[in-house]
């Protein structure tokens, strides 16, 4: 009989210090600490998540309201890009510059070639009046021929000068408006593009349609007159 209260008693101890020791594991505050510690590592890292995607979202649609012709490349880079000459000529202050003085040089040389023009016919009238009052001797009329010739002779050598040295000057300005838009658009394309080719499109070419998504025009029109702008100060 003893022995069973021993034993009871036993177990009442036993399980007494099972309970307080799971109480005692409960309350433990190292326990409890390190569960809040680790939510509090999960949820930043959502939030992190969260936040890194929303930048992408945001890049991603600022990169597509800037520029439609990059947010059109999808991949790999276009093959071919276009540009409009005549809206570059119209528009690129150097060539508007240069065309100018090739003309102001061309009606210069114009209003010369009427003035001695005038002169000469006004010489061969006075040469027919005299002709025709019959007051002129055989000597007269030789010299004066052979001046109206030799001086006929002279404007048109002269305006042949004037025709070639403005050949010569309007292939200059072609020239350098065309190195000018060359240079200017293969910059365009290697800072921004990479396309493998440029079509310069005008009116009467042989491009009967180009979309105008590839159409970098008003970029070329900039990177020219600003480094024309940059030249000249």
């Amino acid at each position: 009989m003893d022995e069973n209260i021993n034993i009871n008693e036993s177990a009442d101890i036993n399980n007494t210090s099972d309970n307080n020791f799971s109480q005692i594991s409960e309350n433990d505050p190292t326990k409890t600490n390190s569960k809040k510690h680790g939510w509090i590592q999960i949820f930043a890292f959502v939030v992190l998540f969260i936040g890194l995607i929303v930048l992408y979202i945001l890049h991603f649609q600022n990169n597509k309201s800037s520029n439609p012709l990059r947010n059109s490349i999808t991949g790999e880079n276009p093959l071919m890009l276009t540009v409009n000459n005549d809206s570059i000529i119209k528009y690129f202050t150097l060539a508007e510059l240069l065309t100018k003085d090739l003309q102001t040089e061309a009606e210069k040389y114009h209003q010369d070639l009427q003035s001695k023009q005038a002169t000469l016919e006004e010489k061969y009238k006075n040469y027919q009046a005299n002709l025709q009052k019959n007051i002129l001797t055989q000597t007269q009329i030789q010299n004066a021929e052979k001046q109206l010739q030799q001086e006929a002779g002279s404007l048109q050598g002269l305006q042949e000068q004037y025709t070639q040295i403005l050949a010569m000057k309007e292939m200059s300005v072609q020239k350098e408006i065309t190195d000018s838009i060359i240079n200017a658009t293969q910059r365009v394309n290697k800072a921004k593009y990479n396309a493998d080719y440029v079509l310069a499109t005008s009116t009467g070419s042989a491009i009967i349609y180009a979309n105008k998504v590839y159409d970098i025009t008003d970029e070329v029109i900039k990177e020219l007159n600003d480094t024309y702008k940059k030249s000249s100060n």
